[in-house]
């Protein structure tokens, strides 16, 4: 018990140097005391290089005044700037003023989801600004950074155009990542690529990077020191070359911008070369904590860096089998064959992918299968080609610059190399699984597995954890079975998704369906890939049978395509619509290409039963499509499929975007069916929907409003919340109760929004109780 004394101590330590992170005491004058979503006069300091992202450029900016309607504000804090097009001539430390609409990060409040607002506070960040147009934005002054930072910027910036000079494309952003560390320009599609594969650790600068910095200086030191009679008699040609070899190291680590994984590899070679001054040996595994405990000491949120977990995982799993598993003992003893080191490097590579394994599950739902076939490949090629050419090109460049540019034209002409290799092997029909996402829990059995099959034989103990965990992970098993084809229930989810709609419906029996995607009008940001598909793969969810599109509006249909090109889909329900945008010709051929089933208008109109579930398309009418060249209001929201779900007494209403001309037709239609006990807003709330017949004759007891948090429509509107209100109705919105989960077991209705602690419970006699 002694034993974890100091164990719990760290972690106390650890737990309260995060709380000024956490919840941090601000001034009154902090910046995010003024994200009112407004227009500002900023006036600040670029505290970070830029990035480009698409046709954006992001920085870090530290506000030292506001100022509007003539009045001024002395300020502190940092902000993320954003601003719409590539401004080229800015860098850390340059003073900037620009006029900016100040707003406080937000997250999608999904069950599940990334915690985008607690990832910006761990950088000191809690406010976002946007500038829409870079002509507002201007540069008072430059260089106001630190000596050594403003120059290690310029070195960067050099290496940055003399890669410009040598290379244009995905090669370019490529060879900034491995040489500077400068992934902003890494294409998504190379990005992607790598990961499919299997090979997105290249794209870190870490222990490969560093340690041929050390080995080159190291020699080169020692080759100089040799020449000294003095020095070899003084034993210290080999502490004297480890020495001076710190200044490069040190050097290159600042050079590439510091990430955890080059932070780690700099700290270990530096323990190494520290060794070899004073002469003794070192142990790698305690090297290893070393070098995590002083990242955590200067920066405790490292922690929850996914770049942290992974870096010293993968390196922790590759000690801890080199050092146990009799296997690696074997290889390393005698002398090294090429067919040893093979062996030795398919194992170091079948270990950092086994031991990153659960942590690339969790955030990235997805494993390479071809993954060690790549690494052979890959790793040679960038690891002992490309990386040596452009570091030896980065050295030549100050002195022979011609020769620079031509190793660097080489080095771009083999990356170029790499990516066909590359190409070729994502073409493999395996070469990647998507999964759904591992607990906690999980991701503690799987380690805890693991240790104990290493010590097997050498302990009885792991005997007994083996047992154990066979025994929770069954009963973990039969929990999500409970929760899936066990269920009796039928349960809607309303994602928050921004403005935008996305309902999930999963049936008695674990069938699912989604109702709509969400989505952005432009697509910058995949809300199919970042806020629904993770919040399907948390709850273990990998095949929704039905995708429901009630129309093709970018804001409903966006989101679905990543979902049927990732997720088993079975059948698709829509009004079939032709709507000429992109994203519905998209759409189309992936329902071709993974031959997903369009089930026709005219057998959605026909009442169905799934799993006990009674599904029933209200509307459009079936010649909608005639009667749209007559009629001019029947455009895309007026076409919505309106789908009625009823499960024993209890009954939901999703409307689409259907406005007062549709909801009339549809009161004539449907008349006494529409009567539902839980409403999805038609229309996000807009003062064009909702008209009183409707809302009369759906009289709902809940209504739920998807809608993005201020948005430029200033939905929901107030006299749409007074018509509910004035019925009885309770109203739960997206953007301020985040997700909205329905359960019903055919009598009761329980409602649990994300945000809040409380869940309401409706009876079949009509009363809401908390």
């Amino acid at each position: 018990m002694l034993c974890l004394l100091p164990l719990m101590l760290f972690f106390l330590l650890g737990y309260c140097s995060i709380q000024y992170r956490v919840a941090p005491r601000l001034p009154a004058n902090h910046i995010s005391s003024f994200a009112d979503d407004n227009l500002w006069h900023i006036i600040g300091t670029v505290d970070s290089q830029p990035r480009y992202i698409g046709d954006r450029t992001r920085f870090t900016l530290r506000v030292r005044s506001l100022a509007r309607k003539q009045r001024y504000y002395p300020v502190t804090g940092r902000i993320q700037l954003n601003v719409r097009g590539n401004i080229a001539d800015i860098s850390a430390g340059d003073s900037i003023a620009c006029l900016a609409r100040v707003s406080k990060i937000r997250n999608f409040n999904n069950p599940g989801s990334f915690n985008y607002r607690r990832y910006l506070a761990f950088r000191g960040i809690l406010a976002s600004a946007f500038v829409s147009n870079e002509n507002h934005l201007v540069r008072l002054n430059t260089r106001n950074a630190l000596w050594f930072r403003s120059h290690l910027n310029r070195w960067r910036q050099a290496v940055s155009s003399l890669i410009d000079m040598a290379a244009r494309g995905q090669p370019a952003g490529l060879l900034k990542a491995l040489i500077i560390g400068n992934r902003s320009e890494v294409a998504g599609q190379t990005r992607r690529l790598f990961n499919l594969i299997g090979v997105a650790h290249l794209l870190a600068i870490s222990g490969l990077h560093i340690g041929m910095v050390a080995t080159v200086a190291f020699f080169l030191f020692r080759l100089l020191l040799a020449r000294s009679e003095r020095i070899l008699l003084s034993a210290w040609v080999t502490r004297g070359a480890a020495l001076l070899s710190v200044l490069p190291v040190l050097f290159y680590g600042f050079l590439a911008g510091g990430s955890p994984a080059t932070q780690r590899a700099v700290i270990m070679v530096m323990v190494l070369l520290t060794a070899l001054v004073f002469e003794h040996e070192h142990e790698p595994i305690n090297t290893l904590a070393l070098a995590a405990l002083i990242i955590l000491v200067i920066r405790p949120t490292a922690l929850f860096e996914i770049s942290f977990q992974l870096s010293f995982i993968a390196v922790f799993a590759i000690l801890y089998t080199l050092k146990h598993l009799p296997l690696a003992s074997k290889l390393r003893k005698g002398s090294p064959t090429a067919l040893k080191r093979l062996a030795l490097f398919l194992l170091v590579s079948a270990t950092a992918i086994l031991g990153t394994l659960p942590i690339t599950l969790y955030y990235f739902n997805q494993t390479s299968i071809i993954g060690l076939i790549s690494n052979c490949f890959m790793v040679p090629l960038i690891g002992f080609v490309v990386v040596p050419m452009g570091l030896t090109a980065v050295l030549f460049l100050p002195i022979f610059p011609t020769a620079a540019l031509w190793i660097m034209k080489t080095a771009a002409i083999t990356v170029q190399g790499g990516l066909a290799v590359a190409g070729l092997l994502s073409r493999c029909p395996v070469a990647s699984v998507k999964t759904v996402t591992p607990s906690l829990f999980e991701i503690a059995l799987y380690f805890a597995l693991a240790w104990a099959l290493f010590n097997l034989k050498r302990t009885r103990l792991s005997r007994v954890v083996v047992v154990v965990i066979v025994v929770m992970a069954s009963a973990d098993v039969a929990y999500w079975v409970s929760q899936g084809r066990g269920s009796k229930e039928l349960r809607m989810t309303i994602l928050d998704v921004g403005h935008g709609s996305s309902a999930l419906l999963q049936l008695p029996g674990g069938r699912c369906m989604l109702v709509d995607g969400g989505g952005f009008y432009d697509n910058r940001f995949d809300v199919g890939a970042r806020v629904v598909a993770p919040f399907l793969w948390r709850k273990k969810i990998a095949t929704v049978e039905t995708i429901v599109l009630s129309h093709a509006d970018p804001n409903h249909l966006n989101g679905l395509l990543f979902i049927a090109k990732h997720f088993n889909v079975k059948q698709v329900w829509m009004n079939q619509q032709y709507v000429p945008i992109k994203s519905y010709e998209d759409f189309l051929n992936l329902i071709s290409e993974k031959k997903i089933q369009v089930v026709p208008l005219e057998d959605l109109l026909k009442p169905k039963t799934i799993n006990g579930v009674r599904f029933q398309v209200l509307y459009p009418p079936r010649d909608f499509l005639e009667r749209s060249r007559q009629d001019a209001w029947r455009k895309i929201n007026n076409n919505s499929l309106v789908l009625k779900v009823s499960f024993r007494k209890v009954s939901f209403l999703l409307p689409g975007d259907i406005e007062a001309q549709a909801e009339n037709e549809l009161v004539y239609l449907a008349g006494d069916k529409l009567k539902s006990d839980v409403l999805l807003v038609p229309h996000y709330g807009g003062n064009t929907s909702s008209t009183p017949e409707f809302v009369e004759h759906v009289d709902p007891a809940i209504a739920v409003i998807s809608a993005g948090r201020k948005n430029r429509f200033e939905f929901p509107h107030p006299n749409i919340l007074s018509r509910y209100q004035a019925r009885g109705c309770r109203i739960f919105c997206t953007d301020r109760n985040g997700a909205v989960t329905i359960s019903t077991d055919g009598t009761d209705i329980r409602v649990k929004p994300f945000l809040s602690q409380q869940a309401c419970r409706w009876s079949a006699e009509g009363r809401l109780q908390q």
